[in-house]
């Protein structure tokens, strides 16, 4: 059997605690936090390389919060084709990471573009938007923000 992918899975907070959501390229409404394979790279280094890759702005403009305790582990439904005969399935941790940057510096073109819009959310707005499968694994980071009094998403 295929082993997971370790994965970092981003909740990217602004300065009013709003948390990004985004919608995948080439596949219209599918909203879902940023993410990404760790490699080799440890969790807080993967996250960062992620956030920089996707957003498009430097490493610099985010500062690591929190890594939170839950995890979440699911099998693809579809593979995707850069995980066939590698992954069946994705293990995430979730990191919380402030963007320190201006709105206009996000730039999801500059590197190999995997999102194509963004927008900062409540946790309530992210229920309703996000793409339902992904839920299951966002509410346990949720049910983590609300027990330890963290204000993001509020």
């Amino acid at each position: 059997m295929l082993p997971l992918r370790p994965n970092a899975c981003l909740l990217i907070v602004n300065r009013e605690d709003k948390i990004l959501l985004a919608e995948r390229a080439g596949s219209p409404g599918v909203w879902q936090f940023p993410q990404g394979g760790l490699g080799n790279d440890d969790v807080i280094s993967g996250a960062l390389r992620e956030a920089h890759e996707e957003l498009g702005v430097p490493v610099e403009y985010f500062e690591v919060l929190h890594v939170l305790d839950v995890e979440h582990s699911y099998e693809f439904k579809i593979t995707p084709p850069h995980c066939q005969g590698k992954w069946r399935g994705q293990h995430q941790h979730y990191v919380i990471l402030r963007y320190l940057g201006k709105d206009s510096e996000i730039d999801l073109s500059r590197y190999e573009q995997e999102l194509s819009s963004w927008c900062w959310c409540t946790i309530e707005e992210i229920r309703k938007k996000a793409e339902p499968i992904r839920l299951e694994g966002y509410e346990k980071a949720f049910a983590e923000i609300k027990e330890k009094g963290y204000p993001y998403g509020a």
